[in-house]
């Protein structure tokens, strides 16, 4: 069973009902997506380290995880710089996410405690309440949350970490789509995963996350990367 006072929203510092002490790597994310580190901007770890009251290797650390999913770029020299958000990469990242995410499905669906299944079903709400309030940002960091409670319910610490740096960008993605799409098709394919999930059936909840990310997400991805978007994050 995951250990849910030692997990903060499973491994999100930022969920729906707002964590007051968000990560390095999420405070760095939201300053890429605000606009306050704007594509171009060369980021030293030392200034940084400065500005966020952190250590440089942590800044660094931080980094490299936003580098992993296409925010930063690290050029030859080894400096690091802000990207802008590239649709291919997006599309890329977000696709890996929802295979990773079916991969600890698949391990436990049929073994959930039942403590497992009630947080995972608060979670799950989260979800719902911020697709209800038309929150990108909320909707994007809850689905990550869920996503490494189900890596961390399956004990792959490796993989937790994998679905948290790729949530990051997906957290990113939706926060940039803002509330002008069409939440109809996100609030069914939410629904559906709420309803499958007590059922504890992996083919069931596998069919609901490829609904998910084959039917919803892109339209989102597309609504972020749209040329016609400002930097700053409209939610």
């Amino acid at each position: 069973m995951i250990e849910k006072k030692d997990d903060v929203r499973a491994g999100s510092a930022t969920s729906v009902a707002g964590d007051r002490h968000p990560s390095l790597q999420d405070r760095l994310t939201d300053a890429i997506v605000s606009g306050a580190l704007a594509p171009g901007t060369r980021l030293d770890e030392r200034d940084l380290a400065v500005a966020l009251d952190a250590r440089p290797a942590e800044v660094l650390r931080a980094l490299d995880r936003l580098a992993a999913v296409g925010l930063v770029a690290v050029r030859r020299d080894g400096t690091r710089w802000v990207t802008a958000l590239d649709g291919d990469r997006a599309r890329d990242v977000v696709a890996l996410f929802g295979d990773v995410w079916i991969g600890s499905v698949r391990r436990t669906m049929t073994v959930l405690h039942a403590d497992d299944l009630a947080y995972l079903d608060e979670l799950v709400d989260d979800v719902a309440l911020a697709v209800r309030w038309r929150d990108g940002a909320a909707f994007g960091g809850g689905l990550r949350a869920l996503a490494v409670a189900f890596a961390r319910i399956e004990g792959n610490t490796e993989r937790a970490e994998l679905v948290g740096n790729l949530g990051t960008l997906l957290a990113c993605v939706a926060r940039r789509a803002g509330s002008v799409f069409d939440w109809t098709d996100v609030r069914a394919a939410v629904a559906r995963i709420a309803v499958v999930l007590p059922g504890r059936d992996a083919a069931a909840m596998r069919a609901a996350l490829m609904t998910l990310f084959d039917d919803v997400l892109p339209g989102i991805v597309d609504r972020a990367v749209a040329p016609t978007r400002p930097l700053a994050a409209a939610s």
